[in-house]
Protein backbone atom coordinates (compact mmCIF):
# COMPACT_ATOMS: atom_id res chain seq x y z
CA UNK A 1 0.00 0.00 0.00
CA UNK A 2 2.90 2.99 0.45
CA UNK A 3 4.20 1.45 -2.87
CA UNK A 4 1.27 2.08 -4.71
CA UNK A 5 0.67 5.70 -2.39
CA UNK A 6 4.23 6.71 -3.24
CA UNK A 7 3.54 6.01 -7.07
CA UNK A 8 0.88 7.69 -7.11
CA UNK A 9 1.98 10.74 -5.53
CA UNK A 10 4.85 10.64 -7.74
CA UNK A 11 2.65 10.17 -10.72
CA UNK A 12 0.83 13.50 -9.85
CA UNK A 13 3.27 15.28 -9.15
CA UNK A 14 5.00 14.30 -12.75
CA UNK A 15 1.58 15.67 -14.47
CA UNK A 16 1.58 18.95 -12.43
CA UNK A 17 5.40 19.71 -13.15
CA UNK A 18 4.46 18.93 -16.93
CA UNK A 19 1.42 21.31 -16.55
CA UNK A 20 3.30 24.00 -15.43
CA UNK A 21 6.04 23.40 -17.63
CA UNK A 22 3.58 23.32 -20.62
CA UNK A 23 2.08 27.14 -19.48
CA UNK A 24 5.71 27.64 -18.69
CA UNK A 25 6.66 27.45 -22.86
CA UNK A 26 3.65 29.01 -24.26
CA UNK A 27 3.56 30.20 -26.89
CA UNK A 28 5.91 27.94 -28.58
CA UNK A 29 4.39 27.74 -32.05
CA UNK A 30 2.02 29.53 -34.46
CA UNK A 31 -1.38 30.71 -33.18
CA UNK A 32 -4.35 30.69 -35.13
CA UNK A 33 -7.05 33.36 -34.86
CA UNK A 34 -10.62 32.53 -36.05
CA UNK A 35 -12.40 35.71 -37.52
CA UNK A 36 -16.08 34.79 -37.99
CA UNK A 37 -17.00 37.77 -40.77
CA UNK A 38 -15.24 38.26 -44.41
CA UNK A 39 -12.27 39.46 -45.30
CA UNK A 40 -11.90 43.14 -45.61
CA UNK A 41 -14.75 44.74 -43.23
CA UNK A 42 -14.14 46.02 -39.88
CA UNK A 43 -13.80 43.09 -37.78
CA UNK A 44 -11.71 41.33 -39.78
CA UNK A 45 -9.78 44.04 -40.47
CA UNK A 46 -9.16 45.51 -36.43
CA UNK A 47 -9.14 41.99 -35.62
CA UNK A 48 -5.65 41.48 -38.11
CA UNK A 49 -4.14 45.00 -36.64
CA UNK A 50 -4.99 43.54 -33.59
CA UNK A 51 -3.29 40.18 -33.86
CA UNK A 52 -0.20 41.85 -35.34
CA UNK A 53 0.46 44.32 -32.15
CA UNK A 54 0.19 40.92 -30.10
CA UNK A 55 2.79 39.05 -32.09
CA UNK A 56 5.59 40.96 -30.25
CA UNK A 57 4.43 40.12 -26.52
CA UNK A 58 3.79 36.89 -27.51
CA UNK A 59 6.72 36.15 -29.40
CA UNK A 60 5.23 33.63 -32.43
CA UNK A 61 3.24 34.54 -35.52
CA UNK A 62 -0.58 34.84 -34.97
CA UNK A 63 -2.36 33.66 -38.35
CA UNK A 64 -5.89 34.92 -39.04
CA UNK A 65 -8.31 32.72 -40.78
CA UNK A 66 -11.78 33.60 -42.00
CA UNK A 67 -14.54 31.66 -40.94
CA UNK A 68 -17.38 33.62 -42.00
CA UNK A 69 -21.37 32.66 -42.21
CA UNK A 70 -24.47 32.43 -40.41
CA UNK A 71 -24.41 35.79 -38.99
CA UNK A 72 -21.20 35.81 -37.57
CA UNK A 73 -21.82 32.02 -35.76
CA UNK A 74 -19.77 29.66 -37.97
CA UNK A 75 -16.87 30.98 -36.31
CA UNK A 76 -17.57 30.99 -32.84
CA UNK A 77 -18.89 26.98 -33.91
CA UNK A 78 -15.38 26.50 -35.33
CA UNK A 79 -13.90 27.63 -32.50
CA UNK A 80 -16.04 26.00 -29.60
CA UNK A 81 -15.02 22.81 -31.43
CA UNK A 82 -11.10 23.41 -31.61
CA UNK A 83 -8.76 22.03 -29.41
CA UNK A 84 -8.37 23.63 -26.09
CA UNK A 85 -4.39 23.62 -26.05
CA UNK A 86 -3.89 27.89 -26.67
CA UNK A 87 -3.20 27.51 -29.95
CA UNK A 88 -6.79 28.33 -31.43
CA UNK A 89 -8.92 31.44 -30.43
CA UNK A 90 -11.59 33.65 -32.19
CA UNK A 91 -13.74 36.57 -32.41
CA UNK A 92 -16.88 36.66 -30.38
CA UNK A 93 -18.26 39.09 -31.17
CA UNK A 94 -21.50 40.79 -29.18
CA UNK A 95 -24.29 39.91 -31.96
CA UNK A 96 -23.30 35.71 -32.43
CA UNK A 97 -23.12 35.74 -28.83
CA UNK A 98 -25.83 38.07 -27.52
CA UNK A 99 -28.38 38.28 -30.31
CA UNK A 100 -28.27 35.50 -33.04
CA UNK A 101 -28.90 32.71 -30.30
CA UNK A 102 -32.27 34.77 -29.46
CA UNK A 103 -33.55 34.37 -33.01
CA UNK A 104 -31.90 31.02 -34.04
CA UNK A 105 -30.79 28.04 -32.80
CA UNK A 106 -26.78 27.57 -32.55
CA UNK A 107 -24.10 24.97 -32.06
CA UNK A 108 -22.80 26.28 -29.08
CA UNK A 109 -23.22 27.46 -25.77
CA UNK A 110 -21.57 30.66 -23.50
CA UNK A 111 -19.63 27.85 -21.51
CA UNK A 112 -18.19 26.86 -24.43
CA UNK A 113 -15.50 29.72 -24.39
CA UNK A 114 -13.11 30.93 -21.80
CA UNK A 115 -13.29 35.04 -23.01
CA UNK A 116 -10.00 36.91 -23.23
CA UNK A 117 -11.48 40.40 -24.06
CA UNK A 118 -13.47 42.91 -25.23
CA UNK A 119 -11.50 44.30 -27.47
CA UNK A 120 -13.33 47.34 -29.29
CA UNK A 121 -17.36 49.06 -29.45
CA UNK A 122 -18.69 49.33 -32.31
CA UNK A 123 -21.51 52.75 -32.87
CA UNK A 124 -24.84 53.47 -34.78
CA UNK A 125 -25.78 56.70 -35.91
CA UNK A 126 -28.64 57.88 -37.66
CA UNK A 127 -28.36 59.75 -40.99
CA UNK A 128 -30.22 61.69 -43.74
CA UNK A 129 -29.60 62.68 -47.06
CA UNK A 130 -27.98 66.37 -47.17
CA UNK A 131 -31.03 67.58 -49.00
CA UNK A 132 -33.20 66.39 -46.74
CA UNK A 133 -36.53 67.82 -45.50
CA UNK A 134 -35.08 66.81 -41.58
CA UNK A 135 -32.56 69.31 -40.36
CA UNK A 136 -32.75 67.86 -37.09
CA UNK A 137 -33.93 64.49 -35.11
CA UNK A 138 -36.61 66.45 -33.66
CA UNK A 139 -37.98 67.18 -37.04
CA UNK A 140 -37.44 63.60 -37.87
CA UNK A 141 -39.45 62.10 -35.01
CA UNK A 142 -42.19 64.94 -35.96
CA UNK A 143 -42.48 63.21 -39.49
CA UNK A 144 -42.94 60.19 -38.01
CA UNK A 145 -45.90 61.02 -35.58
CA UNK A 146 -47.59 62.58 -38.87
CA UNK A 147 -47.35 59.48 -41.14
CA UNK A 148 -44.10 57.15 -41.19
CA UNK A 149 -40.35 57.48 -42.09
CA UNK A 150 -38.46 54.62 -43.69
CA UNK A 151 -35.18 53.78 -42.42
CA UNK A 152 -32.57 51.38 -44.22
CA UNK A 153 -30.66 49.27 -41.87
CA UNK A 154 -28.93 45.38 -42.15
CA UNK A 155 -29.22 44.05 -38.59
CA UNK A 156 -30.95 43.35 -35.29
CA UNK A 157 -29.32 46.19 -33.23
CA UNK A 158 -30.89 48.74 -35.26
CA UNK A 159 -33.89 47.50 -35.59
CA UNK A 160 -34.48 46.93 -31.89
CA UNK A 161 -33.59 50.85 -31.15
CA UNK A 162 -36.07 51.94 -33.84
CA UNK A 163 -39.25 50.20 -32.20
CA UNK A 164 -38.27 51.40 -28.81
CA UNK A 165 -38.07 54.66 -30.82
CA UNK A 166 -41.29 53.98 -31.86
CA UNK A 167 -42.43 53.37 -28.32
CA UNK A 168 -40.97 56.76 -26.99
CA UNK A 169 -42.36 59.12 -29.51
CA UNK A 170 -45.22 57.41 -31.00
CA UNK A 171 -43.80 57.89 -33.82
CA UNK A 172 -44.02 55.26 -37.20
CA UNK A 173 -40.36 54.05 -38.13
CA UNK A 174 -40.23 51.36 -41.33
CA UNK A 175 -37.43 49.28 -40.86
CA UNK A 176 -36.41 48.39 -44.23
CA UNK A 177 -33.25 45.52 -44.32
CA UNK A 178 -30.62 45.56 -46.16
CA UNK A 179 -27.62 42.91 -46.58
CA UNK A 180 -25.05 45.19 -45.94
CA UNK A 181 -24.58 48.82 -44.35
CA UNK A 182 -23.06 50.10 -47.77
CA UNK A 183 -25.84 49.11 -49.15
CA UNK A 184 -28.06 50.58 -46.72
CA UNK A 185 -26.06 53.95 -47.37
CA UNK A 186 -26.74 53.49 -51.00
CA UNK A 187 -30.46 53.18 -50.50
CA UNK A 188 -30.35 56.85 -48.81
CA UNK A 189 -28.31 58.36 -51.60
CA UNK A 190 -30.76 56.61 -54.25
CA UNK A 191 -33.83 57.72 -52.34
CA UNK A 192 -35.08 54.90 -51.46
CA UNK A 193 -35.75 55.74 -48.14
CA UNK A 194 -36.23 58.74 -45.83
CA UNK A 195 -32.71 57.77 -43.75
CA UNK A 196 -30.15 55.06 -42.71
CA UNK A 197 -29.38 53.80 -39.43
CA UNK A 198 -25.40 52.39 -39.96
CA UNK A 199 -22.11 53.00 -38.69
CA UNK A 200 -19.21 55.28 -39.45
CA UNK A 201 -17.50 53.63 -42.36
CA UNK A 202 -21.32 53.54 -43.92
CA UNK A 203 -21.86 57.33 -43.07
CA UNK A 204 -18.83 59.92 -41.89
CA UNK A 205 -17.60 59.51 -45.60
CA UNK A 206 -20.54 60.54 -47.46
CA UNK A 207 -21.15 63.18 -44.07
CA UNK A 208 -17.87 64.85 -45.09
CA UNK A 209 -18.42 64.89 -49.08
CA UNK A 210 -21.57 67.05 -48.23
CA UNK A 211 -23.85 63.96 -49.62
CA UNK A 212 -25.59 63.09 -45.85
CA UNK A 213 -26.35 65.03 -42.26
CA UNK A 214 -26.17 62.94 -39.04
CA UNK A 215 -28.94 63.58 -36.74
CA UNK A 216 -28.27 62.10 -33.97
CA UNK A 217 -25.87 58.74 -32.85
CA UNK A 218 -28.01 55.42 -31.78
CA UNK A 219 -24.95 54.62 -29.32
CA UNK A 220 -24.45 55.62 -26.06
CA UNK A 221 -21.33 57.62 -27.10
CA UNK A 222 -21.06 60.45 -29.35
CA UNK A 223 -18.64 59.56 -32.31
CA UNK A 224 -14.92 61.48 -32.38
CA UNK A 225 -15.35 62.02 -36.54
CA UNK A 226 -18.86 64.28 -35.20
CA UNK A 227 -18.66 65.64 -31.91
CA UNK A 228 -21.60 68.32 -32.54
CA UNK A 229 -24.01 65.16 -33.11
CA UNK A 230 -26.01 64.21 -30.01
CA UNK A 231 -26.70 61.11 -28.58
CA UNK A 232 -30.39 60.04 -28.49
CA UNK A 233 -29.48 60.30 -24.81
CA UNK A 234 -28.40 63.84 -25.09
CA UNK A 235 -31.73 64.30 -26.47
CA UNK A 236 -33.86 62.76 -23.55
CA UNK A 237 -34.52 59.07 -25.22
CA UNK A 238 -33.04 56.52 -23.04
CA UNK A 239 -32.53 54.26 -26.17
CA UNK A 240 -28.53 53.17 -27.28
CA UNK A 241 -27.12 50.18 -29.48
CA UNK A 242 -24.07 49.28 -27.68
CA UNK A 243 -21.88 46.58 -29.57
CA UNK A 244 -18.73 45.13 -29.30
CA UNK A 245 -16.18 42.95 -31.18
CA UNK A 246 -14.33 40.25 -28.51
CA UNK A 247 -11.53 37.37 -28.17
CA UNK A 248 -11.97 33.87 -26.53
CA UNK A 249 -10.22 30.30 -26.45
CA UNK A 250 -12.60 27.27 -25.84
CA UNK A 251 -13.66 26.26 -22.63
CA UNK A 252 -10.61 24.66 -20.44
CA UNK A 253 -8.03 26.54 -22.01
CA UNK A 254 -5.32 26.29 -19.25
CA UNK A 255 -5.58 29.47 -16.91
CA UNK A 256 -2.03 30.38 -17.22
CA UNK A 257 -2.37 30.45 -21.00
CA UNK A 258 -5.28 32.29 -20.90
CA UNK A 259 -3.47 34.99 -18.73
CA UNK A 260 -0.34 35.40 -21.07
CA UNK A 261 -3.19 35.56 -23.67
CA UNK A 262 -4.59 38.50 -22.21
CA UNK A 263 -1.54 40.04 -21.12
CA UNK A 264 -0.88 40.40 -24.75
CA UNK A 265 -3.56 41.64 -25.78
CA UNK A 266 -3.99 44.38 -23.15
CA UNK A 267 -0.70 45.52 -24.35
CA UNK A 268 -1.51 45.48 -28.04
CA UNK A 269 -4.45 47.80 -27.33
CA UNK A 270 -2.71 50.22 -25.55
CA UNK A 271 -0.56 50.54 -28.93
CA UNK A 272 -1.31 53.71 -30.73
CA UNK A 273 -1.07 52.85 -33.67
CA UNK A 274 -3.32 49.97 -33.18
CA UNK A 275 -6.09 52.40 -31.92
CA UNK A 276 -5.42 54.84 -34.92
CA UNK A 277 -6.43 51.85 -37.00
CA UNK A 278 -9.32 51.23 -34.84
CA UNK A 279 -10.71 54.70 -35.23
CA UNK A 280 -9.80 54.99 -38.80
CA UNK A 281 -12.24 51.77 -39.20
CA UNK A 282 -14.92 53.30 -36.58
CA UNK A 283 -14.68 51.49 -33.99
CA UNK A 284 -13.77 52.99 -30.26
CA UNK A 285 -10.72 51.19 -29.38
CA UNK A 286 -11.97 50.42 -25.74
CA UNK A 287 -11.01 47.20 -23.79
CA UNK A 288 -12.44 45.14 -21.40
CA UNK A 289 -11.00 42.32 -19.29
CA UNK A 290 -12.42 38.61 -20.42
CA UNK A 291 -14.47 38.56 -17.32
CA UNK A 292 -15.95 41.55 -17.79
CA UNK A 293 -16.87 41.01 -21.56
CA UNK A 294 -18.27 37.92 -20.50
CA UNK A 295 -20.69 39.32 -17.79
CA UNK A 296 -21.55 42.01 -21.01
CA UNK A 297 -22.67 39.51 -23.39
CA UNK A 298 -24.35 37.53 -20.74
CA UNK A 299 -26.27 40.29 -19.50
CA UNK A 300 -26.69 41.98 -23.16
CA UNK A 301 -28.03 38.55 -23.72
CA UNK A 302 -31.06 38.24 -21.60
CA UNK A 303 -31.45 42.11 -22.43
CA UNK A 304 -31.37 41.53 -26.08
CA UNK A 305 -33.56 38.54 -25.64
CA UNK A 306 -36.57 40.77 -24.01
CA UNK A 307 -35.91 43.40 -26.86
CA UNK A 308 -36.18 40.78 -29.34
CA UNK A 309 -39.24 39.00 -28.20
CA UNK A 310 -41.39 42.70 -27.59
CA UNK A 311 -40.94 43.28 -31.40
CA UNK A 312 -41.18 39.37 -32.71
CA UNK A 313 -37.51 38.77 -34.23
CA UNK A 314 -37.11 35.67 -31.11
CA UNK A 315 -36.91 31.96 -32.44
CA UNK A 316 -39.70 30.98 -29.94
Amino acid sequence: MKRSAFFALAASAILCAAGTASAEDYPAKEITVIVNYGAGGATDLSTRTLAKAAEQHLGVPLKVVNRAGGAGTVGPTVLANSRNDGYTIGVTSFSPMAIQPNMREVPYKLEDFAFLAGTGRYRYGLAVRADSEFETFEDFVAKAKEGKVTISASGPPNNIALHQLAEATGGRFDWIPYPSGNDSAVALLAGEVDATAQNPTDIVKHVKSGEMRMLASLSPVRWFELPDVPTLQDLGYEIAIDSWSGLSAPAGTDPGKIEILQTAFSKAMSDPEVQAQFKNLGMDPDFMSGEDYRKFVVEGRATIGEQLKAIGMTAQ
